[in-house]
C-alpha cells in the first residue's frame, strides 16, 4: 500500500527533522554509515513532502516496499526517533529487524502510526490545487 506518514514533532526535533532522520535512518539499516560510500552519505528510502503551511512533513511510503538489512545494521538512531514505543516494543522491533534478511516496510510501523491516503491528504491541504 502506498501512503502517507504525518510526521510530528517530537521533543527537540522538528517534523520536518524527524521525517528526514526516518528515512535517513531507514537507509542505513541497508547499508550502514561504516560500509556507506561518499555518494551515499544522503541516502534515504522514502521521500519527504512538505505541507504548504511549512510546519508539517510526511514520509511518502510503501508499506510492501522490502527493506534489506545488512550485517553491520543497528537500529539505536531509529528507535530513538519513536519515543513513544515501549521498551518492549523497541526490543521486539530490534529483534524482528536484525534477524531477517530482509522485511517489508509495513511489518515495522507502529501501532500508534497513522498511514493516510491521498485523498486525505488533498483534503488536508497537503496538495493544494494548481491554478488553471
Amino acid at each position: 500500500m502506498n501512503g502517507y506518514i504525518i510526521v510530528l514533532p517530537e521533543g527537540t526535533l522538528t517534523s520536518e527533522k524527524r521525517a528526514k532522520s526516518i528515512t535517513r535512518e531507514l537507509y542505513n539499516i541497508t547499508t550502514p554509515l561504516a560500509v556507506q560510500q561518499p555518494y551515499q552519505k544522503d541516502g534515504t528510502v522514502f521521500g519527504v513532502i512538505e505541507h504548504p503551511d511549512g510546519v508539517q512533513f510526511a514520509l511518502q511510503v510503501d508499506t510492501a516496499y522490502t527493506i534489506p538489512v545488512h550485517p553491520q545494521a543497528t537500529l539505536e538512531k531509529l528507535v530513538s526517533l519513536f519515543p513513544e514505543l515501549s521498551e518492549q516494543e523497541r526490543f521486539d522491533l530490534q529483534s524482528y529487524v536484525l534477524n531477517s534478511n530482509s522485511f517489508p516496510f509495513g511489518h515495522i510501523v507502529p501501532s500508534t502510526t497513522t498511514i493516510r491516503d491521498q485523498q486525505y491528504m488533498v483534503e488536508h491541504g497537503w496538495f493544494p490545487e494548481e491554478d488553471l
